[in-house]
């Protein structure tokens, strides 16, 4: 197996993070079988505040979660695709209208859906950035109706209103640099978070109205669905890493110490029963009692600015009332005890963790962690040649070039 590349089907997910980079391993050989070979986590270093600080050390963190998912897996990893998210990631909506005919009528085909899709790009970005994702909303026919896919019908004019997810065109560069130098090809870029929410959200909970709340290390983003498309994207300065280095300042521990800690004792509520319960830790030479209140007081500041600021979010998107689908939670901080049953009063949303909807013939034990790597995987297959996203699934090249005679014929003709 060890001879196995990526390019006979095997996708591997990269995913760059403040306190770790994540690597997993998808082998497809259709849609609807895929399977997870493999994931793999280790600590980040060479990359500090959103920015690679020191390539040497940045590529060599990259080549040995890499090259440990290869032992782990057997499988020689060639090409990544890359996920990047958190502060690195900005989100700005984009509208433009384009003529159709002078006169009359004409019916839309692809080729005025992408002319306007294009312009809205243009508009909406600025030189220094790149475009990971740039997501139609909904289009508006002779500034009077809306439609969701304008393909085939009637118009004079044509409008789009998109989102775009775009990242500085040098941090994607530098992020690319460290990349090839830990001997891999970077096949593509995704917004993690996004791709995360293509593994973890049925197509009816985007349709009817839901939100993805993925916890990282410094930052939590906030994504709102509504009609099966991405409406509204925010990052909070917001996650899992203050908990821990508040741990460590009001109690005088070390970070790692404050870190076990954290995972161990540490709930999100403060009508914990065991509030008064004392836990020893050796601290130096001798072992002293911490009562568990004292860990929820720490943290009880960044689990107040957390709640506030998710449900700060929600109202900001304006799609509130249109959420019927709930909440799902992600990332490394969502696994703190207490955090679900919180966001659930406080929010009046049911609130879940998050479960993988492909069915992965795979146990994967922490989906909330490893949510993303299997996001960027499974986008990379659908980018590939091997698969083209369309309304009715897959689409073959002979399809792709019917439907583009069709659309010449019918603008000249």
């Amino acid at each position: 197996m060890l001879g196995k590349m990526i390019n006979d089907k095997y996708y591997c997910g990269l995913d760059i993070g403040e306190r770790s980079v994540k690597a997993g391993i998808l082998k497809i050989k259709d849609a609807a079988d895929p399977r997870l070979v493999g994931v793999y986590e280790h600590k980040t270093y060479g990359f500090k505040d959103n920015a690679v600080s020191n390539l040497e050390e940045f590529s060599d963190c990259i080549h040995r979660t890499v090259e440990e998912l290869t032992k782990n897996t057997g499988v020689k990893v060639k090409e990544v695709y890359v996920g990047l998210g958190g502060a690195l990631i900005e989100s700005r909506s984009s509208a433009t209208v384009i003529p159709l005919i002078d006169r009359g009528n004409k019916v839309i085909t692809r080729r005025d859906i992408k002319k306007v899709n294009d312009n809205a790009r243009l508009l909406g970005m600025h030189m220094e950035e790149e475009i990971l994702h740039d997501l139609p909303q909904y289009y508006r026919i002779d500034d009077a109706h809306t439609a969701l896919n304008p393909l085939g019908l009637y118009g004079r004019k044509l409008g789009v209103h998109s989102l775009m997810i775009v990242v500085n065109g040098n941090s994607i560069r530098n992020i690319t640099q460290a990349v090839h130098q830990a001997g891999y090809n970077v096949a593509d870029v995704f917004f993690d978070s996004y791709a995360a929410s293509q593994v973890v959200l049925s197509d009816e909970e985007r349709k009817t109205g839901c939100i993805l709340a993925d916890i990282g290390a410094r930052n939590t983003t906030v994504l709102v669905f509504r009609d099966g498309v991405l409406q509204y994207s925010e990052c909070l300065p917001a996650g899992g890493g203050s908990l821990t280095q508040h741990i460590a300042e009001k109690l005088g521990l070390p970070f790692e110490l404050a870190e076990e800690i954290k995972r161990s004792y540490a709930v999100a509520s403060d009508q914990d029963r065991h509030r008064d319960e004392e836990i020893l830790v050796k601290k130096e030479e001798a072992y002293i009692p911490i009562k568990r209140g004292m860990i929820y007081d720490a943290i009880r500041p960044d689990i107040e600015q957390l709640t506030e600021g998710v449900r700060a979010a929600i109202v900001r998107s304006q799609l509130r009332d249109q959420i019927k689908g709930g909440m799902t939670l992600l990332g490394g901080g969502s696994l703190l005890p207490g955090l679900i049953e919180r966001l659930d009063q406080e929010l009046q949303i049911p609130v879940q963790l998050g479960q993988m909807k492909l069915p992965l013939r795979k146990n994967l034990s922490y989906t909330a962690t490893f949510a993303s790597v299997v996001g960027l995987a499974q986008s990379g297959y659908k980018t590939s040649f091997h698969y083209t996203i369309s309304p009715n699934g897959h689409q073959s090249w002979t399809r792709q070039f019917s439907n583009r005679v069709r659309d010449l014929y019918e603008e000249y003709f």
